[in-house]
């Protein structure tokens, strides 16, 4: 999957991706002082909260595409973080590079998940956590359905293309990261929910971070709302769930969450 304009895409998912990663922080266990990868940094969203949660700690993010990294650089201008160019399944690291590694909203996206986990394992020290967590896009991130549920309400074949030609994430539960984890040899195995809500003032503070494009996603909901001259955008606004007075409402997310150590033997 592509993704492009990292700032817009920091509006559309980094508020999402910030408020996940103070939970996944605090399951994985990170401590001060340690050295964390960020693996798939994207635009530092999880980096932020590793550097905030101690005062020693130290981060290095690495993402594929250029312009995020540059875009988490000039985000955290501070000694304590390093951002480079790489690829998650063949990590530029000596082995034990880390005390832990970490992937927040990444393997999904990923064609063979298992050999990123294998190298994040591999440049982990003996005993240090390797860990990840996933968004239940299956039943669990209404900000998505919402969206899917009006677009096949207004252009069905629209969507029904959209899905062949971007078959989005892979759908991925608690089991199958537990597999994936022990077929890595890794050790102590513990997983979680992690549940979170987002409150949105109004429909436009929904709604405007798609107009950015950022992803597949938003960039067919912006494309298809022009196609049916705003009918997408009707459609949504009928749909919202426990809309206030005042125009607010509160959507809720939930994503899956795992980690393990690395053998010491």
């Amino acid at each position: 999957m592509t993704y492009s304009n990292p700032a817009a895409y920091e509006r559309f998912m980094g508020r999402w991706s910030a408020r996940l990663a103070r939970s996944f922080l605090h399951f994985a266990g990170v401590r001060d002082g340690q050295h964390v990868l960020d693996v798939g940094c994207g635009t530092g969203s999880l980096s932020r909260v590793v550097l905030a949660s101690g005062a020693t700690i130290k981060v290095t993010g690495l993402d594929p595409v250029a312009t995020y990294v540059t875009f988490a650089r000039h985000a955290m201008p501070e000694s304590r973080a390093q951002f480079q160019i790489g690829n998650a399944d063949a990590l530029p690291f000596l082995d034990q590079s880390f005390d832990a590694a970490l992937a927040l909203l990444v393997l999904q996206d990923l064609s063979d998940p298992g050999k990123a986990v294998r190298e994040m394992a591999r440049v982990t020290k003996a005993g240090g956590v390797v860990a990840t967590c996933l968004w239940d896009f299956q039943h669990g991130m209404p900000m998505f359905s919402l969206l899917w549920r009006a677009a096949e309400a207004v252009a069905p074949e629209a969507v029904a293309r959209q899905r062949r030609q971007n078959p989005g994430p892979r759908h991925t539960g608690l089991d199958e990261l537990r597999n994936l984890w022990e077929s890595c040899g890794l050790e102590d195995i513990r997983t979680t929910t992690l549940e979170l809500a987002m409150q949105f003032a109004s429909f436009d503070d929904y709604w405007q971070p798609f107009l950015g494009g950022s992803t597949p996603t938003s960039a067919f909901a912006v494309a298809l709302d022009a196609e049916t001259g705003g009918a997408l955008v009707r459609a949504l606004r009928r749909n919202l769930p426990n809309l206030q007075p005042d125009g607010s409402f509160a959507l809720p997310a939930r994503a899956w969450a795992i980690k393990g150590s690395v053998p010491t033997y």
